[in-house]
């Protein structure tokens, strides 16, 4: 006996509107973990705390070449996130400089930077710049 359901035998969404769409009625998602990456040659930690996760890197040049490098147009990627309620929170040596997803406030200066729907914090950009490692 199968317990398959019509959902589980759906082809794979192909656009942003069907993963939306195929997402609407989930719970929200939880993510647990601890993983340490590498940025252009730069080692940097990825850390879920349920419905946060924070991308610590180590310099704001390594926080610009993930940007550059990502293959998600930043809408798109605020839309998923939002939808399962996760936010992202990139941080440069501990200091929070970005959000995108569901707790991101997007400001004006963002967009005009061709940003998108990311929230900036200023302070922290100021404050990574000038900080040094202990």
């Amino acid at each position: 006996m199968s317990t398959r359901t019509a959902a589980d035998e759906r082809e794979p969404a192909t656009t942003l509107a069907e993963l939306l769409d195929a997402l609407e009625d989930r719970p929200p998602l939880g993510v647990d973990a601890d993983l340490t990456v590498a940025v252009d040659g730069a080692e940097g930690r990825v850390v879920g705390y349920g419905d946060l996760v924070a991308v610590d890197l180590p310099s704001l040049p390594a926080a610009l070449t993930l940007r550059r490098s990502s293959p998600a147009d930043p809408t798109d990627a605020a839309a998923a996130l939002a939808s399962v309620d996760l936010t992202v929170e990139v941080r440069v040596r501990g200091v929070p400089v970005g959000r995108i997803g569901a707790d991101a406030a997007p400001g004006r200066v963002a967009r005009l930077l061709g940003l998108g729907p990311v929230e900036l914090v200023p302070e922290g950009a100021l404050l990574a710049l000038t900080r040094r490692r202990g």
